[in-house]
């Protein structure tokens, strides 16, 4: 599994290249995503679909389109679906140059829309197409995903004609063009043969199926969608026989190719440009692998930043200081939950790219099993409150910065939050960024919610900042039916509750992390406000009373920023603390 860049060097576009282990391949594949919340719900999926297929001998392509996750870009540029377009067509082209023989793609949802439309007319230019519970035009994926949005938030439509769906607002131009694209409008061959998932129970659009009874098209019923994008990411079940379906229709051809040596290491770029600040100077970003889990990370610098920390491929630090010689600090950003690093909404590449112009050295990352990381072995999955993971983030600093761990900003949301929180007590950062931190959780190990392997009966010895409830509370018998009743009462029956039942109150771990010399930024909804200052009123004040403290709460905001105006709002308060707190070389927007 190997990170690159590919297409053209003004707007690059990000993947990953699965690779069988012995370099010899007898095909390529590349694996066009969904979009949005879907994408989100979806990625482990395609990765696990990408490393399938590379164990039966294919080379699997899995990539961002333009403007959306790490690829160069931005939601707001003009032409969006010909971007996307273009980008299919791109790693197709990319996958082709390997020479590897068969080419397929497999489009999810309306990946699978997209690369019809990018292949739908004229001769089959491609072997394979794998059309994955397609959307049957670009309309009906859009009036599904705004009608999830208003359901779960109450949103309304846009006045200029945009649709806003979970992370992504389509303008008026992309709404427009992206409701034009229709299966039912192809007139070619879309490929030399096709193979058609559909749910189960479901016949699809009437058009379609018209559009796609072909003899080289086969039409196979899967089961499992709906827990796979229909779900929130963290109650996704993946779909093992679809997955092992795609790979066995793709894998065993009866034409099958000879095996042919790939050349892996001069596949892609390392290296890409994917900005210019307003000074000049090109923004770079380059993935790295950090600590000895080999994590995945992304650093975006400023071209020209020296490699002198140590750290083998991890760019250093810029030379811009603050105050008395004092060196910028490292700025990280925590993936929450099952988000990676891209951020929520991708808002992490947004505010990575943004800070960099300013002279910041950004990391993003995963940690272990999450996104891009490695799983560890025998790992379940959708652990996100793993003790493991605090390990890994003093692993991080450590590599990242080996002169001085210390000096590094930690930036989470949610459980993103928690784990920036837990980092910056133990490895005593210079900053903490919280924003609707998850600190009232229930950890693996006490919860009687998680797998059996994962429950220990006691807290784990490093966890400084969960709020769990003591032992003894734990072991009362009506513990679990008393939850709801105990989360209802006021704030002075919780001042009780704190100082007898539980282990480490929200506004006393915030106390933590002050004590620990560490400048702390919460930003927060107001439900998130009232969770970590509850039966703590005293303890709040004496905070807000220390320079180091401050806390904004934006009202009504949606708790994974998902939604875009407490989004945008979000970025403006972040990025003027960041260059105000730390020093911004450049603090132009």
């Amino acid at each position: 599994m190997k990170p690159i860049w590919f297409g053209p060097e003004d707007r690059p576009l990000f993947g990953w290249l699965h690779v069988p282990q012995d370099g010899r391949a007898r095909g390529g594949v590349v694996l066009c995503p969904t979009m949005g919340i879907e994408a989100v719900s979806a990625h482990l999926t395609v990765r696990l679909l990408a490393d399938r297929l590379a164990e039966a001998g294919l080379v699997a392509l899995r990539f961002n389109y333009d403007g959306t996750g790490d690829s160069t870009g931005r939601q707001e540029d003009p032409e969006r679906t010909a971007a996307w377009l273009r980008s299919i067509r791109q790693a197709v082209d990319f996958v082709r140059g390997l020479g590897l023989g068969r080419l397929g793609v497999v489009g999810l949802r309306v990946g699978a829309t997209l690369s019809a439309e990018a292949f739908g007319s004229g001769p089959a230019t491609i072997d394979d197409l794998v059309l994955w519970d397609p959307c049957a035009s670009g309309r009906t994926f859009l009036r599904e995903q705004s009608v999830l949005w208003s359901v779960a938030l109450g949103t309304k439509s846009h006045d200029d004609g945009a649709i806003e769906t979970p992370g992504l607002v389509y303008d008026k131009e992309t709404v427009e063009q992206l409701s034009a694209v229709a299966i039912a409008d192809q007139d070619g061959l879309l490929a030399e043969r096709v193979l058609l998932l559909m749910r189960s129970g479901r016949k699809g659009d009437r058009r379609m199926n018209e559009r796609l009874d072909m003899p080289n098209v086969e039409r196979m019923a899967i089961s499992g969608q709906e827990d796979l994008v229909d779900v929130l990411p963290h109650a996704t079940v993946m779909p093992d026989a679809t997955i092992e379906a795609i790979v066995d229709w793709l894998a065993n051809h009866p034409n099958a190719e000879p095996m042919v040596e790939i050349d892996v290491e001069a596949a892609g770029r390392s290296l890409a440009i994917v900005g210019t600040a307003s000074d000049g100077v090109c923004i770079d970003e380059r993935p790295v692998t950090l600590g000895p889990k080999s994590l995945f990370g992304m650093v975006t610098t400023r071209h020209g930043a020296e490699e002198e920390m140590g750290a083998p491929g991890v760019p250093g630090a810029s030379q811009n200081t603050v105050g008395a010689g004092t060196a910028l600090p490292t700025i990280f950003f925590f993936n929450a939950g099952e988000i990676d690093h891209v951020g929520p909404a991708r808002l992490w590449v947004t505010l990575a790219r943004r800070w960099a112009e300013a002279g910041f050295r950004v990391i993003r990352f995963d940690l272990v099993g999450v996104g891009d990381s490695p799983m560890a072995k025998d790992q379940l999955p959708h652990v996100v409150y793993s003790p493991e993971a605090l390990d890994d983030i003093l692993d991080v600093l450590r590599a990242a910065s080996p002169g001085d761990p210390s000096n590094a900003v930690l930036v989470g949301l949610c459980s993103g939050a928690y784990h920036a929180v837990e980092g910056a007590i133990a490895g005593k950062t210079r900053g903490l960024i919280a924003v609707n931190p998850s600190l009232t959780f229930k950890p693996p190990e006490v919860s009687s919610k998680a797998p059996p392997e994962l429950q220990s009966g006691t807290l784990d010895t490093r966890r400084q900042a969960s709020a769990a409830t003591k032992g003894w509370a734990r072991a009362l018998p009506a513990h679990e039916k008393l939850g709801p009743f105990v989360e209802g009462l006021p704030g002075p029956a919780w001042w009780i509750i704190n100082r007898i039942a539980v282990e480490s109150p929200p506004a006393r771990t915030l106390t933590k992390v002050i004590d620990a010399g560490v400048n702390l930024f919460v930003l927060a909804g107001d439900h998130e406000a009232h969770l970590l200052k509850r039966g703590e009123g005293r303890t709040m004040r004496r905070l807000r009373q220390n320079r180091k403290f401050r806390m904004d709460v934006i009202p009504d905001l949606e708790h994974s920023l998902f939604e875009w105006r407490g989004r945008l709002e979000a970025t403006e308060l972040l990025t003027e603390h960041v260059f105000s707190c730390y020093g911004a070389a450049t603090p132009e927007a």
